[in-house]
């Protein structure tokens, strides 16, 4: 009886030993902001012994930073009925919710959190969600949406004009021997891509006769080993190590298509999004920072290049770029005179905030904060101005429908706005995020990013005619 005791604490020890090692290694990861292995290693420790509300938090953390938004939920609301107080994370949890389309829900939560730190635009909010989204859903009968046959059912989102086509950030699976991952999702580093004529970029829903022999043919592909005709992307073999958020796409044009913009302006870790001068003789590039600063973080940075006799040329790095916080996300406005771009500089209004900086001589002013009609205490985000020069940005906090919203306002001639943002509204907000808007001349049609499905996908829009509504 006494060796079968010995043997039984000698089993849970072990299984207690292995279940902390467990343990600390998702916290490693956690803290190494390697999520997708820090929720690997969380799920075996939950195997083996429930988790403290600490590591709870920090596993939703991780399912809501690799978009995995409805496991994300379902750990914040475990963490919320063990009566945690944080605001933080119950604000979180009233956009999870938002996103979710539970907006009574989300207002509830709202309200506890305006209650202890109150907050103009989470006033507007919780307003919004009680009285009815109507008026950010009546706009959609005057515009169609579609997705586009370009995505690969990885992340594919900001795109930009560059002459006939566009170039867009995608993260696809790239064709390398040796391969290195982005820790965060598991995935590939973003990189740029183009598509060099947008007559080939169609809805991904029709297969037309002009588009087959373009199209990707899965059963054709080596890389599809599972021979399935969707998505030359769509493999078990490519996908061996995929974002949780892989979602296929149907109809896609094939690599000749869509092939890297210029390796040349590859790096290590991520590029993109960018942005192109109007005759596309310069473009700038959202980098990593390669070195890293505060908090053994590598951060975002702006670097320019110009066309010079065939190929880009760097010029002298952006001035305001700091190892300790994050630029990227630049948009020229079409006079080439100012740079709009998103920071989380020291002294902003919120999580990250727009600014711009005006054209000094060969190089640019001080950066200006677009101030309180533009940055709220959110996240303010992926800027763009259209041909007219209106400013559109994402938001996380001014009212919408959740996520990243798509607003707009009208620049003065100081390039301050004129009034509060306009929500977008459906169909090119939803739910979830909404972002990396692209606009043509006639403000007509254009495209713009959005992950409703589960991933970052481009999609196109166009004004349906008679316009009805708000124009």
């Amino acid at each position: 009886m006494r060796y079968m005791r010995l043997l039984t604490v000698l089993f849970l020890s072990l299984i207690f030993s292995k279940g902390y090692a467990q343990l600390k290694s998702a916290e490693r990861a956690y803290d190494g902001m390697r999520y997708t292995e820090a929720i690997g290693y969380y799920q075996e420790s939950m195997k083996r012994d429930s988790l403290s509300a600490a590591s709870i938090a920090k596993l939703a953390d991780s399912y809501d930073k690799t978009q995995q938004y409805t496991k994300a939920l379902f750990w914040y609301d475990k963490l919320l009925s063990s009566h945690v107080t944080d605001t933080a994370y119950r604000y979180r949890y009233g956009q999870l919710l938002a996103m979710d389309g539970q907006y009574k829900a989300a207002a509830t939560q709202f309200k506890w959190v305006n209650s202890v730190k109150p907050d103009p635009q989470l006033e507007s909010t919780v307003g919004l969600y009680e009285g009815g989204l109507n008026a950010l859903l009546a706009d959609s009968v005057n515009w169609q949406t579609a997705l586009l046959n370009i995505n690969s059912g990885y992340a594919d989102f900001c795109p930009v004009t560059y002459g006939a086509g566009l170039v867009f950030v995608s993260d696809r699976p790239r064709n390398k021997v040796f391969r290195e991952t982005n820790a965060w999702t598991g995935g590939d580093f973003l990189t740029l891509y183009r598509v060099v004529d947008t007559a080939r970029v169609k809805d991904a829903g029709l297969r037309t006769k002009e588009l087959e022999q373009v199209l990707s043919y899965a059963s054709k592909d080596l890389r599809n080993v599972d021979s399935r005709t969707e998505s030359s992307w769509d493999s078990k073999k490519v996908s061996a190590n995929p974002q949780a958020t892989f979602v296929a796409v149907p109809n896609q044009l094939s690599r000749e298509m869509i092939a890297p913009f210029n390796t040349k302006l590859n790096k290590r870790y991520h590029e993109g999004p960018v942005s192109f001068s109007r005759n596309w003789d310069s473009i700038i590039v959202t980098y990593n920072e390669p070195s890293k600063g505060k908090g053994d973080v590598s951060r975002l940075r702006l670097q320019t290049y110009v066309m010079r006799y065939g190929d880009w040329i760097p010029q002298p790095a952006f001035p305001h770029n700091n190892k300790d916080y994050n630029v990227g996300q630049p948009a020229l406005h079409p006079n080439g005179d100012v740079l709009f771009f998103t920071s989380d500089m020291p002294g902003g209004a919120g999580g990250k905030d727009i600014y711009y900086c005006r054209k000094s001589g060969n190089s640019w002013g001080p950066p200006i904060n677009a101030g309180p009609l533009v940055n709220t205490s959110g996240n303010e985000m992926f800027p763009y101005i259209d041909p007219a020069g209106r400013l559109y940005f994402s938001s996380d906090k001014w009212p919408g429908l959740g996520g990243l919203d798509i607003f707009s306002v009208n620049l003065d001639s100081a390039y301050k706005p004129l009034s509060a943002p306009r929500n977008e509204g459906a169909p090119f907000n939803s739910t979830k995020n909404d972002f990396g808007v692209l606009i043509e001349a006639n403000g007509n049609k254009g495209y713009f990013s959005s992950d409703r499905r589960g991933n970052d996908d481009i999609y196109i829009f166009w004004r349906i005619y008679p316009a009805m509504g708000r124009q």
